[in-house]
């Protein structure tokens, strides 16, 4: 069997098959060293989704993009769900290359203060992540997380009602069970995402337009969607390869026509308990100035940026450990500004490079700062330092009362992070 041929079985059904062929792949570097890539040790990248949640993926496939790539460590990341957990850090284990697991949730920061977060679809809402969770956690987390995934799968159905009911009139409508639902991973323990639904609609415009053209004309003028002019050259041809992936792309801040509001959601406080309960970090992305989206044929752009100082003031009175940004995506000024603001509040800074979609490559996480590159690698280290007792990960009242200073503990867990089998 060839390399291509090995690759392609990363996306096997079977997840003893998917695991054989890493182990091949791995062999086949042994075997020839010229196949072995460039590592960086200070690249990665905390925010990898599987087919779990959304994402052309399967975990072993996501661990060894990663590995190509060339990043130093990766963890894999997914809505509401640690149940690609297992299979990628597995993966990563085979080929030689640190990891942890982590997930996305949704929580409410504030009551009626209308404030846009970095959530599109509801003011006062916004996504968070726990990080570093470790392996000994990963099992009654999930579990604790079904009531989550069974809420967010009721109300997407809901959300394709409401689609249907809109776009009836056209002749386009979702059979969720049978279109949305078998998209996703939910009966293995996965979630079912807006995101499903956006692709499965995206299917129906290219079956019944075909023509580029045809579909924009439909999406601006029958829906009334704003497209962004980065979205148009991506979206102009149906022979792309990753045409429904750009025309999801181009269309996931604009659900308001079916949007169903959130009601499995807790409040912030409620996740960075549950993040202390089972040993993780809880960490904030700041999105800001790199999007924008409109509400009413009115283009949002400032997000947290009106309110910042006071916004992250409450984040480190809420307890949240750490403020992620995409480095690339924001001024140089701004990220001096939430460094500085978040030190000011007991926290620190990590670098986000959201992956799940095949226009995004790995390789974000390379060419890091010293100090988010040592912050990525104290993540590390804190799954596995938690993994033996949890009152000894990072911000733990027991590592504080040893070592009071966050600078020196993130230097420290950095170290512990790098080490192998620790």
């Amino acid at each position: 069997m060839d390399r291509e041929q090995l690759v392609s079985m990363l996306s096997a059904k079977s997840e003893g098959k998917r695991i054989k062929a890493v182990k091949l792949l791995k062999r086949a570097e042994e075997d020839d060293s010229s196949l072995i890539p460039e590592v960086d040790m200070n690249g990665g990248t905390l925010s990898v989704h599987t087919y779990y949640s959304f994402s052309p993926y399967t975990p072993s496939l996501a661990a060894y993009m990663a590995y190509r790539s060339g990043l130093g460590c990766a963890s894999v990341s997914d809505h509401d769900t640690l149940s690609g957990a297992d299979e990628f850090t597995a993966a990563a284990a085979i080929l030689g290359m640190e990891s942890s697991a982590g997930l996305q949730l949704r929580a409410r920061f504030y009551t009626g203060k209308g404030r846009w977060l970095n959530n599109f679809y509801e003011r006062d809402i916004g996504f968070v992540a726990i990080r570093g969770i470790p392996e000994r956690s990963w099992k009654s987390l999930n579990k604790r997380l079904e009531y989550i995934r069974k809420r967010r799968i009721a109300r997407d159905a809901r959300m394709v009602e409401k689609f249907n009911n809109r776009l009836r009139k056209y002749d386009i409508s979702i059979n969720f069970e049978k279109e949305v639902v078998p998209l996703s991973k939910y009966g293995e323990g996965g979630t079912v995402t807006e995101r499903h639904i956006l692709y499965t609609f995206a299917q129906k415009l290219i079956e019944k337009f075909g023509d580029a053209e045809a579909i924009k004309g439909f999406l601006t003028g029958e829906l009334g969607i704003n497209i962004e002019e980065e979205f148009l050259p991506a979206i102009s041809d149906t022979a792309n390869p990753y045409y429904a992936f750009d025309l999801l792309n181009c269309l996931k801040h604009e659900t308001k026509f079916f949007y169903v509001n959130v009601d499995e959601m807790e409040s912030i406080e409620d996740i960075v308990a549950l993040a202390r309960e089972f040993g993780g970090l809880c960490t904030y992305t700041y999105v800001g100035e790199r999007h924008k989206f409109y509400e009413n044929g009115v283009l949002v752009e400032k997000h947290e940026d009106e309110y910042l100082s006071e916004f992250i003031s409450d984040l480190g009175r809420w307890g949240v450990d750490a403020i992620e940004y995409v480095p690339d995506a924001i001024s140089e000024h701004k990220r001096e500004q939430i460094t500085e603001l978040a030190r000011e509040n007991g926290m620190f800074t990590l670098p986000c490079m959201d992956i799940n979609s095949p226009r995004q490559l790995f390789v974000q996480g390379k060419g890091l700062s010293e100090e988010l590159s040592r912050n990525l690698w104290a993540v590390i280290g804190h799954a596995k330092s938690s993994q033996f007792d949890l009152s000894d990960g990072l911000n733990t009242e027991k590592s504080k009362e040893k070592n009071p200073n966050l600078e020196a503990r993130l230097k420290l867990y950095a170290e512990i992070g790098k080490v192998s089998n620790v």
